[in-house]
């Protein structure tokens, strides 16, 4: 389906693969994986789906309290990840790092490491 989605209040925008509504009122990410299922989530794939939580929330003024990821390579095997409020505060902290970068063009814990354009 691919939905693209941006947050004006956290400066990120992305393309989630689908947005669900589900009947308990909240929405959720669901993420396609072309990898397969070897019984456990990445923290990439987890904070992928974190961070397309903080847009859905802003965007469709819903409650985002889990999402999803379809492992292709695996049958099509479906992991549910419930979020946490530390997930959500993790996921901001990751955005305000990448700010920093593309604002002062250095990581901040080593700024002799400077990123080019």
């Amino acid at each position: 389906m691919n939905v693209f989605i941006a947050s004006k209040a956290n400066h990120i925008k992305g393309i989630v693969d689908e947005v669900l509504f589900l009947e308990d009122g909240t929405a959720a990410p669901f993420e396609y994986k072309y990898a397969e299922f070897k019984d456990t989530i990445f923290q990439t794939y987890k904070f992928q789906l974190v961070l397309h939580a903080i847009m859905i929330k802003e965007n469709y003024n819903m409650d985002v309290k889990k999402g999803f990821i379809c492992f292709t390579r695996s049958n099509n095997h479906i992991e549910e990840i419930i979020f946490t409020e530390k997930d959500f505060k993790k996921g901001r902290e990751i955005i305000e790092e990448i700010l920093n970068i593309i604002d002062k063009g250095f990581i901040l814990e080593n700024p002799n490491i400077r990123i080019s354009a």
